[in-house]
């Protein structure tokens, strides 16, 4: 039981970090020895691509709103990073989520939130999100193992 709560919070922290939380992502892929490695996989994928969608239609309905547009109006350093964003999405696309969600140390939520005020697409976005955090888990996982290795 106590690995089914741990998988849950590996869930709910994977949501949070798309959302809100500036906080690492996939880092909890150093637990594979208390929890099975799959699990750990499965549930943080879940996890960031359910917060993805999530957070998807909250950018969607911030864009939206009056309260977004006059801000950005009034700050231009706001509307500069929002014209950039937009053209490196429309360039790039959801593989341009994926590379930097699967970068690891790279900071997700910001750039997911700008994908999210600026994509439209929002399952491909969800999808993009989980599968770069899968990679990211692996490339902190091996990373780690070979740091490891090299320090026994």
């Amino acid at each position: 039981m106590q690995t089914v709560g741990a998988l849950l919070l590996i869930f709910l922290y994977e949501v949070g970090t798309a959302i809100i939380l500036p906080t690492p992502s996939g880092i909890h892929v150093l637990a594979h020895n208390q929890l099975p490695l799959l699990w750990i996989f499965v549930f943080a994928v879940a996890g960031k691509t359910t917060g993805a969608y999530l957070l998807f239609f909250l950018g969607d309905r911030m864009k939206g709103s009056d309260r977004f547009h006059s801000f950005a109006a009034r700050h231009q350093w706001v509307q500069s990073i929002l014209d950039r964003s937009e053209r490196f999405v429309r360039r790039y696309g959801v593989v341009a989520v994926f590379v930097l969600l699967a970068t690891p140390g790279f900071p997700d939520t910001v750039s997911l939130y700008l994908f999210a005020l600026i994509g439209n697409r929002p399952v491909l976005f969800a999808i993009a999100s989980g599968l770069g955090t899968a990679v990211r888990m692996g490339l902190l996982l091996l990373g780690f193992h070979g740091i490891t290795a090299l320090f026994p």
